[in-house]
């Protein structure tokens, strides 16, 4: 090793250990979300959040299970007490109003996978996580350089079970990654913090997310020029159901491309809730940027709260938002129903096609605007 080398990887050092200082008095002092936390606006934190608060505070045993599919030598299950490395990038995630939240993950250290990804993948790789309690697992994703991979996480839960759940994904140059989240926990709680660093290649990022209540922050970082950050979601909300999604589009580097597509049916007295951000760092010159999220009224009782925003500092830049809330399209329906399909059915097939305009550009079958 030459004395430039050495230089180099002491500052490194001593950088992590700062940083790792400053997170943790970030979690010594963070306070649990209230409702004067602009993050949580209407997601209803002094019931949901001081609820999973409560249940990780407990000293009782987290109850799950994990397995892996098609991944060959790229999977290594993971306890993250035991694993320094993988501790310490959780502990520098970021989160959307939540650090107290991912505080109290950390001191859980539930398991989960880390993916090596050094080759491409011949069919999607399967990750599923199952609960009938408390479970708080956290996966792992990096991808080599120039590698195309695709990732399927799942989350399966049944009873008024609870899940916190942590992802990391990094992607390095000219790799390229399709990773999709299912979840669907029945009539338990569950939240889960993504958070993407994007080094140069391409990111595609698919959730469908059902639960009792549902809380999503999603953060993508992108560093370098002609990277590219795609984020989907498709719901389908009902009965009392609460779906809270947070976002941020962080462009550090000029000449990055994003795109978020977010689409939510609404039934009954469900509430779905969105607060998107588009970050565009000072000198991130030429950066291409948009968000978009549009919701379905099935009832008269159902609730939107949609928040788009902006935070531009840079010029040349070409950034964009936009938001639509309304009921199903009575045209379609009788179209529909002029043919001898049921309302109900009907009703269901207008709803499908609505969700499908999100998954079917995630899987590239319709070429994104």
């Amino acid at each position: 090793m030459s004395i430039e080398e050495a230089f180099a990887l002491a500052e490194a050092e001593a950088k992590l250990e700062q940083a790792l200082a400053d997170n943790k008095t970030r979690f010594d002092n963070a306070v649990l979300p209230n409702r004067y936390n602009e993050d949580w606006r209407f997601g209803r934190p002094n019931k949901f959040a001081m609820a999973l608060a409560e249940t990780l505070q407990r000293n009782a045993n987290c109850h799950g299970g994990a397995s892996v599919q098609h991944a060959g030598d790229s999977a290594v299950p993971v306890a993250l007490a035991a694993n320094d490395d993988l501790r310490q990038t959780e502990m520098l995630m970021p989160t959307i109003g939540s650090d107290a939240l991912l505080g109290l993950h950390l001191k859980r250290f539930g398991n989960g996978y880390a993916l090596y990804i050094e080759e491409d993948t011949k069919e999607p790789i399967r990750l599923t996580y199952k609960t009938s309690g408390l479970y708080t697992p956290s996966t792992f994703i990096m991808v080599a350089p120039g590698v195309k991979a695709h990732v399927i996480e799942q989350y399966c839960g049944t009873g008024a079970c609870t899940m916190f759940a942590t992802r990391n994904i990094q992607v390095a140059e000219g790799a390229e990654l399709m990773v999709e989240l299912n979840a669907d926990v029945d009539a338990g709680s569950y939240m889960v913090i993504t958070n993407i660093q994007n080094m140069g290649g391409k990111v595609k990022h698919l959730t469908e997310l059902r639960g009792e209540w549902v809380r999503e922050e999603t953060i993508a970082e992108i560093y370098t020029p002609d990277a590219d950050v795609q984020l989907y979601s498709a719901n389908r909300l009902a009965g009392n159901q609460v779906l809270d999604q947070h976002t941020r589009q962080i462009h550090h580097a000029g000449g990055s491309s994003s795109n978020l597509l977010y689409k939510n049916v609404v039934d009954d007295n469900a509430t779905a809730i969105f607060a998107g951000n588009i970050y565009v760092a000072p000198a991130a010159h030429h950066t291409d940027a948009y968000q978009s999220n549009r919701n379905m009224l099935l009832s008269d009782k159902a609730t939107i709260h949609s928040l788009p925003g902006l935070e531009i500092l840079a010029d040349k830049v070409r950034c964009s938002h936009g938001s639509a809330s309304a009921p199903m399209d009575d045209e379609q329906l009788f179209y529909l129903c002029a043919r001898g399909i049921p309302k109900h059915e009907a009703q269901l097939l207008v709803a499908d096609g609505f969700l499908a305009d999100a998954t079917d550009k995630f899987r590239g079958n319709i070429q994104t605007t």
